[in-house]
Parts: structure tokens; sequence; C-alpha cells
């Protein structure tokens, strides 16, 4: 791609080596936090150089200098027109008259231009600042320190101040305070900083200009190397290969090998009636750069114009060509990402009402695994670029034909499939924020997380920066002489699980713990959530993905409203936040009741758990009435809570030590909890042990629908991941049908609301929980609806029970 869109005479690919470079000479600890290549990435590196020699494209590496360094001397050596393209913004220090930096975005496919004439304009300062930038701020990724404390917005207004480092030590008497004392106290590290961050275009590199010369296309056996590796989205195109009419052509062996029969491409303009040209035909439909369908005989392109002196038509035009498709209730569609499509062309004021069959979905459903872009499905296939929609088309036989066969088309065609346009609705929708009371939580949370600060750095006794792992180890390990395992090359471990075990050794650690807390509920979700907020109305929009989890749960972002904390006091009060967009309105909660336990009844047929939920027990204090062998009525509430623990548990195939440390237990005690609930409910354990033996014999496990998942990891060599894969193969049935039962009550309720003409909307699913944002006159209406459409969701040997809250706010709703 990066020769065909720059068309260079030279090329040159650069490498770091192993070895140890001048810059870990003069500091040891340069690059001291970066983790070591995977092993599966050392492989590939090999094949990679393998790939560039066949290709005649030039390579080097050096012991003792980096691949930045070998970069920067070349790209001043020859004095001629360079382009560098990198991840890595230390090349920004490169850039001049004649060398311009194409920074990799997103991989190759965005790249952002960095150059001598837009370069201060993007930055705020000059390109050989950067070394400057680097030598006060320091760089996490090649762990050089720059000045303690001083972050990047400080470091970029004293460049614009003094000019460089120099410049900011000559004039160093003009700072005040504690920004004074770390610039005084960081001097040495700062000048060793700037040496480091320095790349070196100097370096003795013995190359020349011809060395670097690229001859393109390649040699024939580079294709050979690329069928070999099966790269079959390269060396399938011919133009990249030198023609080669020798008796040594390689055949290629594919199961495509003979010539595909393309449709005709018919190109279309905007007096053409696209509703008479597909009437009554399935078309599979793309929208991209231009808008392509097929009918199963040929390929229309509506080209669309960018400018008033492109060819083409505009997109509006293009659109209202497609409009009354889109609004035929007959009219079949076969898409990628239907939801996608349905906001795409929200946009321009079409309600999209025709059927379609959704490829991302049909996929997902056969793999259960993230479905690939569109993009990069056709880019790997055999089908040329410009023939996407026959591309989707032949996708949709296919994939349709693999449901039938593997007995999930029903899954597709009645769960996921009406569940976009649900996910839509919802999208649209959205949930309300009180902003008042959001910027009242901010300024509350701004003042608790500063007091917590100033007492954490009073006990300290010196100021420090809480949130760096490094200050903070310093603090509780060596000034404050707290007992903790290994010190690591980068210093002391403060992460949670090292903390939780101090918690009773210092009055500094809860305090910590709490910070923390504070710090993630402000930073995530306050702040978070203000710029997502339509100013116009006040409502977040998040966005569903339907096609991401291994287990057919659904996710969300941007916000993620199904991750706000509900285990503690402070990440409920985040829910206070939101409210009903009806004057006056509710919000509506309803909750399946240990849907998971249920299920394990229903699946495991297991006699005691079927009778304790048909005749309404308190399922926790059974267990713990068992387990801890007391009559019922003598179980505690530290029992209940410790049985709870077990119940669920067992559903995740937890061990005796995640037990152990979940009750704060020894393991030989959490060891006994687990044999006691077998010795209880025997038909559980035989029915987890036969979830794995049936994974480890066909490959996958399946939910009460039909939802597969493929466990890989049952046949790894690594120990660890054999057990995940166990315990994935005795939980993805229950967690897999859970979420199959949401998203048929989902179905359902949003199908309730609108047959019986209601106002209120179905705003979210959490879990196990579904929310309505609720006019106040069909209050109890939606509390009817939930309730009927959750409860009869699907019909098993114990009964689903579905709590029902009502409040003005979601804190109230659960």
């Amino acid at each position: 791609k990066l020769i065909s869109d720059y068309e260079p005479t030279h090329l040159l690919v650069a490498f770091d080596r192993k070895e140890p470079t001048f810059r870990h000479l003069m500091y040891n600890e340069y690059k001291g936090t970066r983790k070591p290549m995977p092993d599966d990435l050392r492989t590939q590196v090999v094949l990679l150089k393998d790939v560039l020699d066949e290709m005649n494209i030039a390579r080097y590496e050096q012991a003792g200098i980096e691949a930045d360094d070998i970069i920067g001397t070349l790209s001043k050596k020859f004095n001629v027109e360079t382009i560098i393209i990198t991840g890595d913004k230390d090349s920004f220090q490169l850039v001049d008259d004649k060398t311009s930096v194409y920074f990799t975005r997103r991989g190759i496919t965005e790249l952002d231009v960095y150059n001598n004439d837009n370069f201060i304009e993007k930055t705020e300062i000059k390109p050989l600042q950067i070394i400057d930038l680097k030598s006060m701020m320091g760089d996490s990724s090649d762990n050089i320190p720059g000045i303690a404390g001083v972050g990047e917005k400080t470091a970029l207004n004293l460049l614009k101040e003094y000019g460089s480092l120099e410049g900011l030590y000559e004039n160093v008497g003009n700072l005040t305070g504690k920004l004074k004392e770390k610039v005084i106290s960081s001097k040495e590290i700062a000048f060793l900083s700037k040496t480091l961050a320095t790349i070196n275009t100097h370096a003795d590199i013995n190359l020349s200009l011809k060395d670097l010369e690229l001859g393109f296309p390649f040699p024939k056996k580079a294709k050979q190397k690329l069928i070999q590796l099966e790269l079959k989205n390269l060396y399938k195109k011919d133009e990249l290969f030198l023609n080669d009419d020798s008796e040594n052509q390689v055949d290629i062996l594919d199961e495509n090998k003979n010539e595909i029969s393309l449709p005709k491409k018919i190109y279309l303009n905007d007096t053409d009636n696209v509703f008479k040209i597909v009437k009554d035909c399935k078309i599979a439909l793309v929208i991209g750069e231009n808008i392509s369908f097929y009918d199963s005989k040929n390929e229309y392109v509506i080209k669309i114009k960018n400018d008033f002196f492109d060819d083409g038509v505009t997109i509006d035009n293009a659109i209202g060509m497609l409009k009354p498709l889109f609004n035929e209730k007959s009219q079949k569609f076969i898409l990628y990402s239907k939801k996608d499509t349905m906001k795409y062309l929200d946009q321009f004021g079409i309600c999209f009402s025709a059927h379609a069959d959704d490829v991302s979905l049909e996929k997902y459903v056969l793999e259960q695994t993230p479905s690939d872009s569109f993009e990069d499905l056709l880019s790997a296939s055999n089908i040329p670029s410009d023939y996407p929609a026959y591309f989707l088309y032949d996708l949709h036989l296919k994939a349709t034909e693999k449901l039938y066969s593997g007995n999930m088309y029903k899954l597709y065609s009645e769960i996921e499939l009406p569940l976009v346009d649900v996910l839509f609705g919802m999208e649209k929708a959205g949930f309300k924020i009180d902003v008042n009371a959001l910027y009242e939580m901010s300024a509350e949370y701004k003042d608790k997380i500063n007091k917590i600060q100033n007492k954490i750095i009073e006990i300290a006794g010196e100021q420090f920066n809480i949130n760096s792992s490094k200050q903070l180890g310093y603090i509780l390990f060596e000034k404050l002489g707290l007992k903790t395992g290994k010190k690591t090359k980068i210093g002391y471990s403060t992460n949670a699980e090292v903390l939780e075990k101090l918690e009773g050794q210092h009055e500094i650690i809860p305090l910590i713990l709490q910070y923390r807390q504070f710090q993630k509920i402000f930073s995530t979700y306050i702040e978070g959530f203000k710029p997502l907020i339509d100013p116009k109305t006040g409502l977040v929009h998040t966005t569903f993905l339907q096609t991401f989890t291994t287990t057919g749960r659904l996710s969300s972002r941007e916000p993620n409203l199904q991750n706000i904390p509900v285990r503690d006091s402070e990440g409920k009060e985040v829910r206070k936040l939101f409210v009903s967009s009806f004057d006056n309105g509710k919000i509506v909660g309803a909750d399946y009741s240990q849907i998971e336990l249920r299920l394990l009844a229903h699946f495991s047929g297991c006699n005691k758990l079927i009778e304790a939920y048909n005749s309404g027990k308190d399922i926790h204090a059974a267990t713990a009435s068992q387990v801890f062998g007391v009559p019922l009525n003598e179980v505690t509430l530290e029992m209940r809570r410790s049985a709870k623990a077990v119940n669920f548990g067992i559903i995740y195939g937890i061990s005796e030590f995640g037990l152990a440390k979940q009750l704060n237990i020894s393991p030989k005690k959490a060891a006994e909890y687990i044999e006691k609930y077998f010795e209880m409910y025997p038909s559980v354990k035989e029915y987890m042990n036969s979830n794995v033996e049936f994974a480890k014999k066909n490959g996958y496990v399946s939910t009460l629908f039909g939802r597969k998942r493929f466990i890989k990891e049952l046949s790894s060599s690594n120990y660890n991941v054999r057990q995940f894969g166990e315990r994935a193969a005795m939980n993805m049935p229950l967690q897999g049908t859970a979420a199959d039962i949401i998203k048929i009550a989902m179905n359902n309720v949003y199908r309730r609301i609108k047959s019986e003409n209601l106002k209120s909307k179905l705003i979210l699913q959490v879990h196990d929980e579904l929310l309505v944002d609720t006019a106040l006159d069909e209050v109890e209406k939606i509390k009817v609806i939930l309730v009927e459409e959750m409860q009869n969701a699907v019909k098993l040997k114990v009964p689903l029970t579905v709590e029902v809250e009502c409040g003005t706010r979601w804190f109230d709703a659960k």
C-alpha cells in the first residue's frame, strides 16, 4: 500500500537488535519498563525479514544502535526528499525541509503527516524541541526519567517560555515554589534524559543510496514465499510481481484456482429508477466510498462525487435514489452491520423499515468471536475490492448454509436479528443525565480527592505523586518500612492486591485504596460523561456491541453504562445522575433473580435445587444449612454470605484458592465448603464434568438455544490455559443461556411497548437487568410488561422470578 500510494524510488526497513545500545550504557534502566518480545512475535520477525529479502527490499540493523538512529542517520545522509513511516513520536525531531514523518495513527490506513509546514501548528513547538520536551517530561515507554513531577502540559509551557532545556536552567531563578525545587533537584537527570531522547543522525552506517534502491514489481521468488506463507490476499495480486513465463512459474494451489466469474458491473446515475431495477430482488448493499448493490446477476455502482469536479452523484442524491427501497417493508436486503446502516440512514431522516439479513451477525453466531470489519474480510478474500456487494452476497449464502447445518439459524433469525432494531431504538433514545447533579457531584469528588490526597501526603511526611507506582512504592516500603514481596526491576508493586494485604499494617493503606476508588469514579464516570452529553437534550447515547463477547452477552461503550460499579456505595452513587427524559417520569428497572443458579438447577436436573426453587426457598440459606450442618432457622447472615459465595463460585468453576481469598479463609476450609456443596448437590458436579468432557470431545459447548462457544484452550500445552478452558466449558452454557434469555426478553418487551403504542422507551440492559424510561401515566403498565415478558421468555424446570423497582433516578430503580 505504501509503495502504491507514495511510489518511492528507495526504501529501507530498520530493525532494533537485542544487544544493549550506548543509551543503556549511559543509563542502566533505559527501556527497563519494556516487556520482552512475545515468543509468538519473535518467530514472525524472522519470517518478516525473509519476505523483505525475497522482495529485494533493503533492511538494516546494527548492534549498539537503535532503529531510530538508523532512520535518523539515513534521513540526513543523502540530502533527498525522505518520508519516515513510524508509530514512534521520537521521530518527530527528525522533521525538516527534506524530511516528513507519517505517523501511523491506525496502521497504514490512517497516517498523520508531520512536515516543516504544519509541525508548529500541530504540536505548538519546533521539531528539535521534541528532544527538550522529552528531557523535561520524560518518556514512560522508554523509561526516560525527565524532571520529577513535570508532565506534558508543564513541560510544554516551560518550553514555550524558555525555548530549550538549556534556556530553562539559565532562567531557573524565574521559577517559584515546588516547580523550582523540582527543576533544580533534577538538573543532572534532565540533561541525561535529553541525551537519551536525542536520535543519533551521524551513526557509522556504511550504506549508499544505491543500496536502498527499490525494484518494483517484486521478483517471482517473492510470490513463491507468499504462497508458502499462505498470504493469499497478497500473492493473488499479479500487479505486485514481475511477469515470468518460464517453465518454473509457480502453480498456485487454492480451492478457488479457476478464474472467478465476476458479475457484470453497471454504473447508475441519479436519473435511474433503482426501485424498478431491483423490484422483488434480495440485494446485497454496501455503502462505502461508493454505493454498490448486487441482485444475484449484476453489480450496480452509484459513484459518489466528493466535490464539484468529480464524476458521479452527490451522497444526498444517491441515498435519495435508494430511499424507496429502504421504506418498502417487502424489500429484502443483505447488509454488513444492519445497525450501522440504520444509524447512517438516520442522519438523512430515513427510517429503515425493509427486511435485512446481517452478515456480521451471521458470522458472529457461527464463530462467537468479535466480528472483523467488512473491509478486512474483503481484502483477505480473492474477490476484487471493487466488487464488494457481490462478495457480501457470496458471504451471506455461505454463512446461511452453515447456520442451517449447525442448527443455529433460529438463534440468528429469532434472537439476534430482531435485537438489532431493539438496540438501535435504545441507542437513539439515550439516557438522560441530570447535568446540575453531575456538576455538583464533580465538585464533591474533587473536594473528597483533595482531602484524602492531603491526608496521605501529611502521613507520608513529604510531597509525592500518589499516582506514580514508583514514588508510592518508595514511600510505603522504604520510608514507612511496610513489609511486601520482592522488588521488581521497575520498583515495588503497588497494585490493589498488594495494598489489600497491607491494609492492617498502616493507616495510610485504606486512604490510598479510597483515593484510587474516588479517582477512578471521578475520571471514568463523572468527568468521562461530560463530553458525551448532548448539550441540547442532556442525553447520553451509548453504543451497544452485539458481536463482541464470546458468551453472547452484550457490551457497551462511550459511555460504558454496563460497567458502573454496584457493589460499593460510592459506585452506586453514580446512578443518581441518571433520570427520566419525561416530565415527572420514572425509571423502571426489572432484574432476574439468580438466573444462572436457576439455569444450573435446570441443566443439572438436581432435584434438591429444583425443589428449593419451586417451593420458594432461600437457596443461599438452604445451601448454608447443609454446608455448615445447622438447621435452617439457625443459619446466620455470615453463613448465608459464605454459602452465596460458594453457590455463585461453583458456576464459574472457582478453586479453593479463589474462594479462600473471597471469604478471607484458609484454602483448606474453602476446599471443605466446596466438597460439602458437591456432596449436597452431586448432580451439579456431574453436569459440570460432563460439560468439560463434551467440550474436549467436540471442541465446543452450547447454550439452551444452540449458541456455540469453541474452546481451543482445552488443547493447549499450558496447564493454566487448559484450566481456563475447563472453567469456560463449565460456565458458558449457563452464562450464554442467560444472555440469550435476556435478549429474548428485550425483543418481547420492545415489541409490547410498540404494539401497545406506549410513549415509554426501553433504554438499557445491564447484565440481567432491563431499564425503561417511563412516562408517569404508564408506570404500572410497564411493570406488568417487564414481569410478564421476562418471566415468560423461556420455560424451565424452575420459575424465572423478576424483581421490579421504580424511582425518579436509576439509583432508586435498583
